[in-house]
C-alpha cells in the first residue's frame, strides 16, 4: 500500500479529520484521486456511513476544488448521487478537463453499464435543475467540448445503449433538451455527425433503422427534424 494511502487510513482510525484535511491538501492531485476513490469505496459499501463519508469528501474537495482527473470518471449515477453535494456548492458541473468535457459528457454517455440496460440518470439531473435552480448545473448542460458536442450530444452520438427509456426517463431527457434549447441554438453540423454516428452504432448491433427505433425520434426532437428526414439520413 502506497504511504499516502496508509497515511488517510491511519487518520480515519484515529478520527483525526483535521490532519485528515491537511493530509489531503499535502497530496498530489494523482494522490488525492486514489484517496477519493477509497473515500468512495467506503460511502458505497455502507448505506449507515454514506452520509458520514459523504461529508468527508466534501469538505476535501471545497478545500482544494474538484480534481481535473476525476471530471472524466463520472460514469454511473451512483457515483454522481454520491459527489452531487460538494459539486452542486462548487459549481463543478461546469469545469471542464482538457478535452473541454465536463461531468455531463461522461455520465450522458457513459456505456459501462450497457450490459445491464441501465440508462443515464436523466430525471435524476432534471430534478435538480427543478429544486436546486443550480446556474452552474444548467451551464454544463450547453458546453461543447473540444468535438463540439454538447452533453446531450454526447449520449447521442456515442452511448451504444439502444434499448428504450423508461417513460419518465424519457420525459426527463425532453426536458433536458427543452432546457439546452432555450439557452442556445442547436449546431447543424453536428446532425450529419451523430447520424453517421448511430449508424455504426445500429450496424454493430444489428439493429433495425426505422421510425420506432427511440434514438432517431430522440435525434429528430433534438435537431427538429422530421422522423422520415432522419429515418432517410441514416439508411
Amino acid at each position: 500500500m502506497k504511504q499516502h494511502m496508509k497515511t488517510l487510513i491511519d487518520l480515519f482510525k484515529a478520527n483525526n479529520y483535521d490532519g485528515l484535511s491537511a493530509h489531503y491538501l499535502a497530496s498530489s492531485e494523482p494522490e488525492n484521486i486514489g484517496q477519493l476513490a477509497f473515500i468512495y469505496q467506503q460511502g458505497q459499501k455502507s448505506s449507515s456511513r454514506f452520509d458520514f463519508y459523504q461529508q468527508i469528501i466534501t469538505k476535501l474537495i471545497g478545500s482544494k476544488s474538484l480534481p481535473e482527473a476525476l471530471i472524466k470518471e463520472f460514469k454511473t449515477s451512483d457515483m454522481l448521487s454520491f459527489f452531487t453535494p460538494v459539486l452542486l456548492a462548487q459549481g463543478s458541473f461546469n469545469k471542464v478537463n482538457q478535452l473541454q468535457r465536463n461531468v455531463l459528457h461522461y455520465l450522458l454517455e457513459s456505456n459501462q453499464s450497457l450490459s445491464a440496460k441501465v440508462q443515464p440518470p436523466f430525471n435524476y439531473l432534471r430534478s435538480m435543475m427543478l429544486f436546486e435552480s443550480n446556474e452552474a448545473l444548467c451551464n454544463a448542460l450547453c458546453q461543447r467540448d473540444s468535438q463540439n458536442l454538447t452533453p446531450v450530444e454526447a449520449y447521442l452520438h456515442n452511448n451504444q445503449n439502444l434499448t428504450v427509456l423508461p417513460n419518465h426517463e424519457l420525459s426527463a431527457l425532453f426536458a433536458l433538451i427543452e432546457i439546452e434549447s432555450k439557452q442556445q441554438a442547436v449546431c447543424e453540423t453536428n446532425y450529419i455527425r451523430v447520424i453517421q454516428a448511430v449508424k455504426k452504432i445500429c450496424h454493430s448491433q444489428v439493429q433495425d433503422i426505422n421510425e420506432n427505433l427511440q434514438r432517431l425520434l430522440l435525434i429528430a426532437s433534438y435537431y427538429n427534424k422530421p422522423i422520415k428526414d432522419v429515418v432517410l439520413a441514416i439508411k
